[in-house]
């Protein structure tokens, strides 16, 4: 009788070890949110980890990538560096791609229209020379650089086997796997900071341009010399932040319908909103709303 009172607590002691050590397995596995807001590009960029690895070392070296970027951003042609040309090579890539809509080489043009001033711009794209800093005038990467250093930001990430993460880069948004096992829930607003729809995310981008009472670069349209005047604003959703970006950037100097079908050519979604209270979407954007209850 003794024999099976013992042999019963044994028991009981074990079943409390194995509860016990699969406790410790889920706190220390458990992923904790770790915050840090950066200011680069004259905007705020927050990077939300969800990790248990200590982060110091990571913020210090996202911090290192932006800084570097920023260089770029303040004067695009003061040292020619590796990572500075390619980033002017993506530069004209899109220049051809967007058909002329997107230029690196207005930066004239911008501060011209800035001041409220009109200037008839000719793009200098077709005269670049990469070994050649006296042709890199003019020089304006600033629609560009923001998304571009955040997906270096992201790769970074990924190689220090970080797959749980979100990041806002002054509305430009890229997800990582979920924290909680559901997608991330994003909200689309409208000029007013009212909510129009909410999307979920999860290994996707996703990319905002309006026409804010802030002067954007990305409002200024290249082949026209002016400043566009539509209050519409576009959501791009798409694998990577340079793609959703880069598609933000042009559909929204295109009017809508030659919009829809620019982006027919890529694995993207497109969500509009006019000025008149009027939406408009892709075919499948709507498989990213999160659907009412």
């Amino acid at each position: 009788m003794l024999k099976k009172i013992i042999d019963k607590r044994n028991y009981i002691i074990l079943l409390i070890i194995i509860v016990l050590i699969i406790l410790l397995i889920i706190k220390f596995n458990t992923a904790k949110e770790q915050t840090k807001t950066f200011y680069y590009f004259s905007e705020n960029i927050l990077v939300n980890l969800y990790t248990n690895k200590n982060t110091s070392k990571i913020f210090n070296d996202i911090d290192n990538i932006y800084k570097e970027y920023n260089a770029y951003y303040k004067n695009p042609n003061h040292k020619q560096d590796k990572q500075l040309i390619e980033l002017l090579k993506y530069g004209q890539k899109l220049y051809h791609e967007s058909h002329g809509l997107i230029d690196i080489t207005t930066d004239k043009l911008i501060k011209k229209i800035d001041n409220d001033e009109a200037f008839k711009f000719t793009s200098s794209m077709d005269k670049l020379d990469f070994q050649d800093p006296k042709t890199l005038k003019n020089i304006n990467v600033d629609s560009l650089i923001g998304a571009f250093a955040t997906r270096k930001v992201e790769a970074y990430l990924k190689e220090k086997g970080i797959d749980k993460y979100i990041i806002n880069e002054d509305g430009n948004i890229i997800t990582g796997n979920s924290y909680d096992h559901d997608k991330f829930k994003i909200s689309l607003h409208d000029l007013n900071g009212a909510v129009l729809e909410v999307v979920s995310l999860e290994n996707e981008s996703l990319a905002v341009k309006g026409n804010t009472s802030t002067f954007k670069t990305y409002m200024v349209n290249p082949l026209t010399s002016k400043k566009i005047s539509d209050s519409k604003q576009v959501m791009v959703i798409a694998d990577d932040i340079n793609t959703a970006n880069f598609l933000a950037n042009t559909l929204y100097l295109m009017d809508i319908n030659e919009g829809k079908e620019f982006i027919k050519a890529y694995d993207a979604e497109a969500f509009w909103y006019t000025n008149d209270g009027k939406k408009e979407m892709t075919k499948d954007f709507k498989n990213y709303l999160q659907k009412s209850k």
